[in-house]
Parts: structure tokens; sequence; C-alpha cells
């Protein structure tokens, strides 16, 4: 769908406030608009608020104490939402202690509803009202802070990944180059000066013309981060780095200035060589976990339309027939409107095994065609096509944090405070305790100040929720919610919806009992359900065709609890199970009652102006690995429940079938999300998940801690949840377990290890037993935590 926003509207009301625009998502008529307006009107800092039917748009004046996020939680809450945009500004570089920071301050800026970093890509993701405010805009006021902003992008750009890794990547690179030959050759002048060869005097004007251009062109973006930090009153890994080196850089100064023969330590300047060798190894291997996202969205640059014309994607247009030849990756999202072939959909599902498509099927663009030949019309396009959505939500998924990492981050902006006192009290304890030299007492202190690493407890869990993310969407396993991967593990209750679920959602009319031994039932269901895209309608509607029946189109519909009415040339049509019945003030009859009982399908019954014509029975297939599933929650000592809207006999019917022992029939989508509250209240510990087909199951995924959709492949925008399955198989949800388990364990390990690392070497480097380590030495040692991490978290790229 393509969205026709107006300019920005943003104007002063006066002294009261301000005034702003937000267009609603969901309207369609004026008691819409006054529940809208009365949520917004209830929210803190709302002065005023007006909404239209007509323009679906807000116009609400606000105050100083109105959050945008309140805002959108109050128009959800009552069944709408706010239209919002997504922009990605890129950062030349981003430190893991600086995210806080950064989101606090971006959030507050005006028309932000919220700001995530994604330390992976050196990104600030940023939500924002496009009545209000522009992206760029927004990467302005991030300049002002301090940042180096390198691009604003948007989501429908496939390569922005490997973009935005590759620009730190060639910064570090750029920098190291100059360092290492001017690092080999100071520590060869040490050398020589060490053996003799080389005296103090030359030595020491040798080391301050290496060491100077290292300090200051390849440590300068060290300094120029601490510089941001400690702007701001943080301090992080760019702070220690700094004052270690400069602290030995200066002394050598010093020391310079009192003698020319002086025993100087320029060559503690290869701290910076050490720390940019670690950075480059460690932003490479992070490039590489990108790689797989950004392969995702790899796809042909240009379309070929019908008429032999060669045009780039992005300009293609729903309703463009394009050629697809064997061999060619196909470039848009459509329905196949002439040929057929084998198309490789591992890109999107992550099957390996390629799928045979013809005339009428829906393709996917990142798809390949393998042989065969298409002309495809195109559906969807841009920012809006599957590939695109499918990205965003990755994206939005890696730049989530779990309850963990607050805590982290808590200790984290502590940690380099507490290092620099650390740091201090060494240097002290050795000047004015241990009453040792100035210089052997600075050399502590730095040693102290860069061996410490809080790049590795910052990087213990985003950098593997990057990597499991990345990972579950090559396999067709869309995470949008990052605590879904904490809570999975310690999912206790499952509770699965019947029909599209457990069922292939594909329901077929297995029998009809017509009380006039016609075909009635059959004509005014169909008719009736021509306005339903449900799989129940579907199915009649087939049927109808089959028969070769006239299905006519209803002037008007109203849906309701278990069906819907329809009128249809002054008739009046009810269609939908008991409820409905008992809805239109009538009882079954004893002969049709008599005829129902025992059936073991989904009963629909079909009222024509007050009079019960009889009913439709159909019958849906199970899903062929739904016992392999279920099997798997019992080994695991995880409990299965079904829940479905049939009545009790189909219900039991799955159930036995299935091996499940407890199931729930009768229960209307908007009753499943109390149920499932029910449920989760009867919980003494652990979690509960929820599977359903994403759109009648919403109140009940979002309910649930865990909601997963079995994903349409082609729709995915609709789709509820804090997971989604693209190819709908269930047992794609074990290896959704499997993989979180393993995020886990690879989280819990990657903050041990930061702790035990620090904890062991930070002592050792103040020369608790009474070693001296060099700072150029200790420099590799902090190099080499943060490589540790990332590389125990690229494991998971095998998960």
């Amino acid at each position: 769908m393509n969205v026709d926003l107006p300019e920005v509207k943003v104007k002063l009301s006066g002294e009261r406030g301000r005034e702003v625009s937000f267009r609603i998502i969901g309207m369609h008529c004026a008691s819409c608009s006054l529940t809208v307006q009365k949520a917004m009107r209830s929210v803190r800092g709302v002065l005023s608020a007006d909404v239209s039917a007509a323009s679906n748009e807000a116009r609400v004046v606000v105050g100083e104490e109105f959050d945008r996020g309140e805002l959108l939680k109050a128009v959800q809450a009552v069944g709408y939402d706010i239209y919002r945009e997504d922009a990605v500004i890129s950062l030349r570089r981003l430190e893991a202690d600086d995210a806080r920071l950064i989101e606090t301050a971006a959030s507050r800026m005006d028309g932000v509803f919220k700001a995530r970093v994604n330390l992976g890509l050196n990104q600030v993701l940023v939500t924002y009202n496009p009545l209000e405010v522009e992206p760029r805009e927004l990467a302005e006021e991030l300049r002002r802070m301090g940042l180096d902003v390198v691009a604003v992008s948007s989501y429908d750009e496939a390569d922005i990944d490997e973009k935005a890794a590759l620009i730190d990547l060639n910064d570090i690179r750029t920098r190291l180059m100059i360092a290492l030959p001017l690092t080999a050759a100071l520590f060869v002048a040490a050398s020589l000066n060490y053996l003799g060869v080389l005296g103090n005097e030359l030595y020491n004007l040798v080391g301050f013309m290496l060491a100077t251009p290292i300090q200051f062109y390849s440590g300068w973006r060290f300094m120029r981060g601490a510089a941001f930090a400690l702007r701001h009153g943080a301090a992080n890994m760019d702070v220690l780095v700094t004052l270690g080196s400069l602290s030995a850089y200066f002394l050598s100064i010093y020391l310079l200035a009192r003698s020319l023969a002086s025993a100087t330590f320029f060559d503690s300047s290869a701290i910076i060589t050490f720390i940019l060798i670690g950075k480059y190894v460690e932003a490479r291997m992070r490039w590489k976990a990108h790689e797989s996202i950004g392969k995702l969205g790899s796809s042909r640059l240009t379309a070929r339309l019908v008429d032999g014309r060669e045009i780039p994607v992005v300009d293609v247009r729903p309703g463009d027939e394009v050629v697809v030849a064997a061999g060619e990756a196909v470039p848009v999202d459509g329905v196949i409107d002439q040929g057929e072939g084998l198309i490789d959909e591992s890109a999107i599902s992550g099957e390996s095994t390629p799928v045979r498509r013809g005339i009428g099927d829906a393709v996917i663009g990142g798809s390949k065609l393998l042989n065969g030949y298409l002309v495809i019309r195109a559906t969807r396009t841009g920012k809006y096509s599957f590939m695109s959505q499918m990205l965003k939500l990755v994206r939005q998924a890696q730049s989530s944090r779990l309850p963990i990492q607050s805590i982290i981050d808590e200790i984290s902006g502590y940690f380099s405070w507490a290092i620099i006192s650390v740091a201090v009290i060494t240097l002290i304890t050795w000047l004015f305790i241990m009453r040792v030299t100035l210089p052997v007492a600075v050399i502590y202190m730095a040693s102290v100040l860069v061996v410490a690493c809080p790049c590795a407890l910052g990087l213990a869990t985003p950098l593997s929720i990057m990597v499991s993310m990345g990972r579950s969407a090559s396999l067709g396993i869309l995470i949008r919610n990052a605590e879904a991967i904490e809570r999975m593990p310690r999912v206790k209750v499952m509770v699965l919806d019947k029909t599209g679920t457990l069922t292939t959602g594909k329901p077929a009319v297995s029998y009809v009992y017509d009380v006039r031994g016609g075909v009635d039932v059959i004509k005014w269901a169909a008719s009736a359900e021509t306005a339903s895209n449900h799989p129940i309608a579907a199915a009649i509607i087939a049927e109808a065709r089959r028969l070769g029946l006239e299905v006519r189109r209803p002037a008007s519909v109203d849906v309701v609890d278990g069906g819907i009415v329809a009128s249809i040339d002054g008739n009046t049509v009810a269609v939908g199970n008991e409820r409905v019945v008992k809805g239109m003030g009538l009882e079954l009859p004893p002969r049709v009652e008599a005829m129902a009982k025992g059936r073991l399908g989904t009963l629909v019954y079909v009222i024509l102006n007050g009079e019960l014509l009889g009913f439709i029975e159909l019958r849906d297939s199970i899903r062929p690995e739904a016992r392999e599933l279920i099997d798997w929650l019992r080994r695991n000592g995880i409990k299965p429940i079904m829940v479905t809207g049939d009545s009790e006999g189909p219900a039991r019917s799955v159930a036995s079938e299935l091996g499940i022992e407890e199931f729930y029939s009768g229960v209307m989508p908007a009753e499943k999300g109390d149920l499932i509250h029910e449920l989760r209240r009867s919980l003494s510990n652990g979690f509960l998940a929820m599977v359903g087909d994403g759109t009648n199951d919403a109140p009940a995924l979002g309910t649930a801690d865990v909601g997963i959709a079995m994903g349409s492949g082609t729709d995915i925008a609709k789709e509820a949840g804090d997971v989604i399955l693209v190819r709908n198989d269930l047992r794609q949800i074990i290896r959704l377990h499997h993989i979180a388990r393993k995020t886990m364990s690879n989280i819990k390990f990657n903050i041990a290890y930061a702790f035990i690392y620090n904890a062991a070497l930070i002592p050792l480097a103040a020369g608790v037993l009474g070693i001296m380590i060099r700072p150029e030495f200790a420099s590799i040692a902090m190099a080499m935590s943060s490589i540790s991490v990332t590389l125990n978290s690229l494991r998971l790229m095998r998960a």
C-alpha cells in the first residue's frame, strides 16, 4: 500500500502548548474517532485532542510533560495505531557503553517515539512521527551531540548492513595501516637501544617521531570518543585507552624534557596499535556475521519488463509485468501470470527444497528461478515488499535488549569510573607507599587503565542476540522481540490454536444437511460468505462453484459473535455456529440436533429469514508435523494445550488424534486472550507460549509470554506475536527452542568470561603479585578479551 503523507505539521498554539499532527490507522467511522480522541485526552501532557475520521488525522495540543510513547500505548490500547516510520542512522563508530547515553538523548528529541542502538551495526534505529520530524533533522541532532553520522537510511536498502559495517572497518584499517609500520620501527629502535646499538639520545628522538603519529592520528578515534564521553559525564573504553596511552606518552615527554638521555616509554604508544588490531579483527568478524542478513536482501538490482526494457527494481510499480528467466533472481513480490518453474525460496523460508510455482501462485522477491520461464505481475515493491519487511523486523529485533542487558548496562556505566579510581589508587600506592619512582608508578597506572575491558562486558549480550537473530532469520524464523529468546527455554506450557496451526487451515466441505432436501444451504451460505476471506468461507464458496450454483454478493455484511449476518436481495442470511443460532432467537430442532450430534468436523449453521435451513460440516486435515511437535513438547517437560472456536466434537477428535489431554473448545478469538491470561496465572513457575495464525489469535499472542505466529510467507506485515514462522512448519518451534537455549548459554558464558577476565587481570596489572605488565602488553590482553567474546558469539551462526 502507498501512504500519501502531508507535510510536517508542527505549530505553536498560543501559550498553552504546541500542536502536533498524527496519522491514525484503523479508523472507519465517527465512533472510532471519538474512541481515539478519548484515549488521547487521557494521556498526561495532552492539553486537547481533535480526531477526524474523514482525514484519519489527529491534532493534539501538547504541553511540557507530553510523552509520545504514552500516547502510542493509549491509542493501541483501544485497538488503533499511530502511523510511524523508521530511520537507520549509521555512525562511524559506536562503543558498547555509549549505547544507553545515546538512546536516552535520542528518545528525547521532538517527534521520536523510540530510539534503539544496534551495537553490531554502529546504528541508531529511530521510530519517529513523519508529520513532525524528518530523518535528516534527527541526524543533525545526533551530530550536535558530537556523533559522527555517516548515513541516514530507510529499511528498504538491502545492503545497509554491509555498508554500515564497512565504514567502520575501513576507518580502522586506514589508521592501522599507518600505525603498523611505525610500531614495527618503534620496536626495532627499542631493541637496538636495549642492545646498546642505539644510544638513549638518538632512541628518544626516533621514539618521539614514531610514537607521535601513532598517538595522535591512529589513536584519534579513541581520543575523540573519550572527549565525547567525558563531555556527557560518562566514561568508556575510549577514556581508559586515552588516559593509559597519553599518561605513558606525556611521561616520556616530561622525562625527555628533563634530559635527552632519560629512559622513556615511547614504545608504550603501541597500546594504540594493538587495540586497533583487536578492533579490526573484531569488526571484521562482526561484518561476517552481518553478511548473512545482507544476503537475505540481496537480489537483482534491475528488472526486465515484458516490453524488453530493463529498469532499476526501485522503479517497478505494482501492476508492472516483469520477466524472469532460468537462473535469475525474482526481483519483486508478485503473482505469476505466465509460465511455471522450480523456485529456490531458501533465502525467505530457510527451506532448501525447491518448490514448483505456476500461474496464479505468489512469488517473493529474493527467491531464485532454477528452471523455467515466468512473467510476474508485481504486487509489492520497495519498503512494502516481503524482503524489506523481513529485514526491518530482523534489524528491530537485533537492536532490542533483554532484561539482563539493562543490568549489564547499569554495571558498565560505573565500570570505567571504577577502573579510573583503581588506577589512581595504584599510582598513589606505588608512589607513596612502595616508594618507587614516578615513571614506574605511572606505568603501573597505565597498565591498569589499559588492561580493563568494558567492551567485553558491553558486547556480551547484544552481540549474541544479533548473531542468533540473523541465524534464525536465515532459517525462516523471524524473532520480533528479543525477550522471546530469554523466555523460550523456560516455557512450561504451550497453547496451540487448532485451525490453521495444528491443522492445515484448508478445510473442505465433507457433509451437508439441508432441511428442504436441496442445495439451498450451500447456495445461501456461499453468497453470504463472499465478503469473507476466512478459510471456511473459501471452502463453502468452492463447494458452491463445484456444484455450479449461482453465488450472489450481499448488499451488507455484519460480523457477529460466531459468524456473520448478510443482506442478500432483501433476505437476511445468518451463517455461523450455535451462538449465531441462539443469537437469532432460534433453537435447534430435534431432527437437526440429532443429525449434528456425533459429527467430528466443524459445523456451520445457515439461517434464512429466521428459518433454519440446515448445516454444513467441514473437515480440516492435521499437519503432518503436528504429532512430532506434540511428542517433543512432552519429552521436554512442556505441557501442550489446544484451544479452538470449534465445538467439542471436532476439538476432541483432533486432540485425541494428537494425544493432547487438555483442550478448550468453543472459545472465540476475543476470549482467547482471557483464557491465556488465566492459564498464565495458574503457572507457579516458567512461561507460557501461544502458537496461532497471527490474525484471529492476535489478542492471545499478545497476552502470552511468547507469542508465535504461523506466517503466511507473503503477508508478514499483518502477523502478530513475538515470533513469526515464515514457513508454516511446526517443527520450526523445536528449532526456535534450540536456538534460544544456545543463545542464553552463549550470553551467560560471555558475561561470566568478561567478569572473570577483569577480576583476574586488573589486580595483576596493578602489581599485586609484584610483576610489572607493560601497558603495550596489557593492551594485547584487552584486545583479546573483546575478540574472545566476539568469537564465542559467532558460534551461534551454526546453532
